[in-house]
Order: structure tokens, then sequence, then C-alpha cells
């Protein structure tokens, strides 16, 4: 058997909040999966591919991608809380099926539409369960160049 080792770098620039704090049930409880979520700083808008992958689903509204691995490995990208309803406020920049490389622009959030706090960018990894997860990650991360977790698996 061979061992798969994957980087995954940060999708957002900001500083990492605990899953545990973000105030989502769904998310804060793990039933998602194991992550973190990034405070976006308003220095950048772009969320990007945090490795290279497939992706598997984006939501009519853009406030969430799901992203594949060759490996199994899958994730969830969620832009805020109740964002669902924000029309306009996201632009979709893959389509579903679509392969995209670590680093490529996933989707653009327009600020104006977040004028009073800057959200939250939540990062899951769906079936996390299945790898060896390392954590990474400081406090402050950027897109691109902070790698988050390192996951390792049997092959």
């Amino acid at each position: 058997m061979m061992e798969r080792k994957i980087e995954i770098f940060s999708p957002a620039t900001g500083n990492v909040i605990a899953l545990k704090d973000v105030p989502d049930e769904v998310f804060s409880t793990g039933l998602m999966g194991q992550g973190l979520a990034v405070q976006l700083d308003g220095s950048d808008w772009t969320i990007c591919s945090p490795l290279d992958a497939e992706c598997s689903a984006i939501f009519p509204t853009g406030h969430a991608v799901a992203l594949r691995h060759e490996c199994g490995l899958e994730m969830l990208i969620h832009v805020g809380v109740d964002t669902f309803r924000e029309e306009g406020a996201f632009e979709k920049k893959v389509v579903e099926k679509q392969r995209v490389v670590q680093g490529q622009p996933l989707l653009h959030i327009e600020g104006a539409c977040f004028p009073a706090d800057f959200p939250l960018v939540i990062f899951t990894l769906l079936n996390g369960k299945e790898f060896t997860v390392v954590t990474k990650f400081k406090e402050k991360v950027v897109a691109n160049k902070t790698v988050l977790f390192v996951l390792t698996k049997e092959m």
C-alpha cells in the first residue's frame, strides 16, 4: 500500500475562527465534518480552490462550492451564515464538473453586500474521517499561501 499526501491551502485571506465558534449549528457541531472558518479581512474578496480538484457542486446563489479530489476527499466551502438569501452577492467563477487547480478563483464576493461585517468563509472536510488530518494553520491565513491541513490516506 502507498500513502497519498495532500496539502490543502486556505481558500481565503483573514483570521482563523474555530468551527465550534461559527454561529450556525450545522457547522459548529461538526455535522458537516471537521474544518474551520476564516473571517475575511476585506483585503481580498475572491475565494480560491484550496487544491487541484473537480467542482462537484456549486449552489445557484454562488454562496457555496463543493470540491472533490481524485483520492475521494470531499470538501465544502460555504461563505457566511444565511447568505443563500443574498441575491447578487456572489459571482460564480466555475461550473459543476469543471476541473480546478489550486489557487484558481471559485467565486468572488460583492463586498458592498456585506457593509456591516466581513463574512466568514466556512471550510469543512465532508469525509475527513477517512483521512489522517494534520492541522497546519496559524491565526492569520493568506489565500493560496497558507497550508491549512495536510491529509494522508493509504491508497
